[in-house]
């Protein structure tokens, strides 16, 4: 490799020697050949666009300026001799650059062609390519082999436009580099262009395992956790230790490790705001429901490790409210969608629909954010609470004051047979995957929906933001039954190219014994070729899993209500010095090889959420819908678009909005079990007697 293009000469004159004059060697001669004499050299420079991860090849020494001062970009440290595309002549190809707008972001990428190559791009014309014009010129490779006056081969490799990455060509110096590509899922196109030297993308930084920097804490915590009754694994520590950890961490495990523009761990004083900041910024070729631009990575966030200890075990500091945050920022928008029985919310009467207007004496909906996350949250032992709701069908509202306890996390909140002129339909409300008590609750309730012999299935998910993915895959078993599921993958893991590969999920159809049940149980099944799904832009997750997993199997997952929110994502919770880390780690992918859906799934009936109504009643608006449908097979007239909005985390980290994104009210779903957790559940499965409903 060569650093300045006097060092390129010097190395042509040595070649020249070696082959024993066979080359003409002039102060302007590039490569060696019987046409190559007075070519003008360039050096054709690779940069990185950190908005869009992808790269960017010019040899025009004007645009390299521009680009060497632009915030966006920066040189990767590849680039490779070339000559001036002006007044090159046979054997040199020029290479012409097109400029290709792209749908619906307005992004661009580039595609490089010989001169075959843009005839058939000028031939074809369009619309979204614009001509740049010739930006170099090189010699080509024959059947693959480059001609010994251009020994080197550059090679490319193609990633493939998605919902998640732009169309991107990039081009390689070396067979190792090219090999680490296609290690990355690019697709190889082989050696395209030929040169004689060449500088090459440095290697990437070496970071102290994070195993070895694990548990060291500024403040390690003493004695033994109240949830799982272990001991604190804390030593003593820095905060600079902890930073160190979170930065191995990522480097090691996080899915677009590549993308995380590299922080000194001095320059953050807090470990929890090192993380927020180490992760992509990169945007997406796709758009939010707002119109603007997604990010690739809404999803890395923190929760203290006793809360997350407390949620895998099935309980929760509650006041016994599950809220349906249809809007974060002022003015806020949030009412009550779910009411744990016997909780004081429900002593105190609090019903589903109610808005929350006041708060601790706070106004809710335009106030001040910095003291609404303690009221919303709290954590024991808790004072007592002021809160004022509206009714959801109107009315004066209504004062209560609340004390936050430990509650049971109410995973099943309904279930009910609805009897039919068509058939008995079975109606099951599922709020998370991301308890190990979900399990126990969702198999006794499918259990006692196939004891009552039902023949279709509306499952309402329009809460659950996700959870256990080996959850969800027991449901999806459960829904589908043996003889769809056998032999075939439920979720395909795909993970970095630092990480071995990773099995697949496959439908289990036994107990996994984590929450209560015992562990080897077969699972009750409803042997259905398809289910009805309620959802809205809460569904995520585990709950997208669900509807991806079955589809890859052919099993007809109709929708009804709202698209979901687009979570292709997973990971394994990682616990230090009492904060959790939620890292993305893996993209999820069903047996047909259906991935990226950061869009979410459209439903076939959109229906708004319909918060006046109980949960399972037969005139609440989505699951009427739901019906209509089943009976009609058409949806019915008056469908509207939702109105429900789910909170979103945005950069740098999710309270940019002002409220807390930390909790079970969102996104907090998991691949795989935490290290170290048995299975020592005890119980057998008790079928739950659904309640009988006449629909005429």
């Amino acid at each position: 490799m060569f650093d300045s293009l006097t060092e390129e000469f010097m190395n042509l004159r040595t070649l020249k020697r070696l082959r024993g004059g066979a080359c003409a060697a002039a102060v302007f001669t590039l490569f060696c050949g019987p046409s190559a004499f007075a070519q003008t050299p360039v050096t054709v420079v690779e940069y990185y666009n950190k908005i869009t991860a992808s790269y960017f090849l010019t040899g025009r020494a004007e645009e390299q300026a521009v680009l060497d001062v632009a915030a966006d970009f920066r040189r990767t440290g590849t680039t490779f001799a070339a000559v001036a595309a002006t007044g090159a002549s046979s054997p040199f190809d020029p290479v012409c650059r097109y400029r290709i707008t792209l749908a619906p972001t307005g992004y661009s990428s580039h595609f490089y062609g010989t001169t075959a190559d843009c005839a058939v791009v000028a031939n074809a014309a369009p619309q979204n390519f614009t001509s740049e014009n010739f930006d170099f010129a090189v010699l080509k490779p024959t059947a693959g082999v480059c001609p010994s006056s251009a020994p080197i081969p550059v090679f490319r490799t193609l990633r493939k436009s998605t919902p998640v990455d732009i169309p991107n060509h990039r081009y390689t110096v070396s067979n190792a580099a090219y090999q680490t590509m296609l290690r990355r899922g690019w697709t190889g196109e082989g050696a395209v262009f030929c040169t004689t030297a060449f500088t090459e993308e440095p290697a990437r930084p070496f970071y102290t395992s994070a195993a070895s920097q694990k548990n060291l804490c500024a403040a390690p915590r003493v004695g033994v956790s109240p949830i799982t009754n272990q001991a604190y694994p804390d030593r003593p520590g820095t905060a600079l230790t902890e930073k160190q950890f979170l930065r191995s961490f990522v480097d090691e495990t996080y899915l677009w490790y590549r993308e995380v523009e590299p922080r000194d761990p001095a320059s953050i004083a807090a470990p929890i705001d090192y993380f927020y900041v180490t992760k992509t910024f990169t945007r997406t070729n796709s758009l939010s429901p707002d119109g603007s631009v997604r990010l690739k990575d809404e999803f890395h966030f923190t929760q203290a490790t006793e809360s997350a200890e407390a949620t895998q075990a099935g309980i929760e500091q509650s006041y016994g409210i599950d809220w349906s945050a249809i809007r974060s920022s002022p003015p806020r928008n949030w009412a009550v969608s779910v009411v744990t029985p016997g909780s004081p919310a429900d002593l105190a009467g609090v019903k589903r629909g109610d808005k929350l207007v006041r708060i601790g004496g706070i106004d809710f909906v335009n106030g001040p954010s910095a003291s609404l996350n303690a009221a919303l949250f709290p954590v024991a032992p808790a004072a007592p609470v002021a809160f004022e709701f509206t009714p959801a069908i109107g009315g004066a509202s209504r004062a209560v004051t609340l004390t936050a306890i430990q509650l049971a996390i109410n995973a099943v909140p309904k279930t009910a047979v609805l009897n039919t002129p068509n058939g008995k339909v079975g109606y099951l409300a599922l709020t998370t995957f991301n308890t190990f008590t979900t399990e126990d609750q969702l198999v006794n309730a499918v259990s006692g929906l196939a004891n009552a012999g039902i023949n279709d299935l509306v499952l309402d998910l329009r809460y659950n933001g996700g959870g256990y993915v080996y959850i969800s895959s027991q449901l999806a078993y459960m829904v589908a039954g043996a003889a769809r599921t056998a032999d075939k993958p439920y979720s395909v893991r795909i993970v970095n190219d630092k990480t071995a590969t990773q099995p697949p999920f496959p439908f289990y159809n036994i107990t996994a014994g984590y929450g209560g049940l015992a562990a080897n149980q077969a699972l009750p099944s409803l042997n259905l070729g398809r289910v009805f799904v309620l959802t809205t832009a809460a569904s995520a997750s585990a709950s997208e899993s669900f509807i991806n997993g079955l589809r890859g199997i052919d099993v007809e997952v109709i929708l009804i209500g709202g698209t979901t929110r687009g979570k292709p994502y997973g990971f394994v919770r990682e616990d230090n010095c009492g904060t959790s880390y939620f890292s993305v780690q893996q993209a999820a992918a069903n047996a047909k090889g259906e991935t990226d859906y950061i869009t979410g799934f459209a439903p076939k009936c959109t229906i708004a959420d319909d918060l006046t109504k109980d949960l399972g009643a037969t005139d609440e608006n989505m699951l009427a819908t739901a019906l209509q449908l089943r009976d009609s097979g058409v949806c019915p007239a008056g469908t509207v678009a939702s109105s429900l909005k789910r909170f979103a985390p945005t950069e740098p980290y999710p309270e940019a909005f002002g409220l807390q994104s930390r909790g079970r009210s969102f996104d907090i779903a998991q691949e795989s079990v935490p290290e170290g957790v048995v299975a020592s559940g005890t119980r057998l499965i008790t079928p739950v007697q659904p309640e009988q409903i006449e629909v005429r």
